[in-house]
């Protein structure tokens, strides 16, 4: 066998796995639209891979029923002020871990390191306590704010690999031609940590859009729900309108689908760049 002849059996493969692992991927989502739209039951078997007839009757009947649009509001709100809380507070936090190394700022970077094990279920209850006292409680920005604390370790250790990465030499030469430590950081560090920065601000949106625990938790009034919560009403005591919370769950999906195909370029040159930094 030739040597080409070998790389294009070799390319075949990879195309054909290719293929394999999308379709595992997006069959889920596939099978979720067949079934908003689908006018015979899901349940038939064997199955429609292609529905049988069209209908969107589920989705104007959501609409209708439900407040599908307050809580597709509220979850873009609480998902936005994610994004922008940890951003903002870890672009400061990471450059500061990264150019002040002391033995202070090397404990607490261990700290959030370690914070970053705890799970979710650890820190509901501080959180509910402290949000009810201090009036968070059933709020969308207490929400933002605690799932801003469960997204932030990350986000800091991730802009701290790029912030590590830029040669402090560039900061000294910017210093060196007029620029203050803080001029120099946001005119010349900051551009140049602009893949960090979108795999952050992408990281945490969809953190904020598909969080459901503490948004459960901490949130009590229907008109304060996000969708993710919302989605659960379509479950009564006996019954599941699968037609009707398919549909929703493609409403929910639509926005954070639209919003990575908008960052994908910078997202997918900005985690390449991390691997390779490490």
């Amino acid at each position: 066998m030739t040597p080409t002849r070998k790389k294009s059996i070799l390319n075949a493969f990879w195309f054909v796995l290719t293929l394999v692992c999308a379709a595992i991927v997006f069959f889920p989502y596939y099978w979720m639209f067949v079934s908003s739209v689908e006018t015979d039951s899901i349940f038939t078997w064997p199955p429609h891979l292609i529905p049988s007839g069209f209908s969107l009757e589920s989705y104007w009947t959501i609409f209708e029923e439900r407040d599908i649009g307050r809580w597709l509001l509220n979850t873009l709100i609480v998902a936005g002020s994610t994004s922008l809380f940890s951003t903002i507070i870890a672009i400061n936090a990471a450059y500061a871990l990264s150019r002040f190394k002391t033995r202070t700022t090397s404990v607490f970077t261990v700290i959030i390191l370690f914070s970053q094990l705890l799970p979710a279920a650890l820190i509901v209850v501080p959180l509910f306590v402290i949000f009810q006292q201090i009036g968070l409680y059933n709020s969308l920005v207490g929400l933002a704010i605690a799932d801003t604390a469960f997204i932030l370790p990350l986000a800091i250790w991730l802009l701290k690999g790029f912030f590590d990465q830029i040669p402090v030499e560039i900061e000294q030469q910017a210093m060196i031609d007029g620029c203050s430590q803080l001029g120099a950081f946001y005119r010349v560090i900051l551009p140049l940590s602009l893949p960090g920065l979108v795999v952050v601000v992408a990281m945490s949106f969809i953190s904020g859009w598909d969080e459901f625990f503490l948004a459960r938790t901490l949130i009590a009034s229907q008109d304060q729900w996000v969708l993710s919560v919302g989605l659960t009403s379509f479950r009564g005591e006996y019954t599941l309108d699968w037609s009707q919370m398919m549909a929703a769950a493609v409403i929910f999906a639509l926005p954070a689908l639209a919003f990575f195909l908008v960052v994908q370029r910078y997202l997918v040159a900005g985690l390449s760049a991390g691997a390779v930094k490490g």
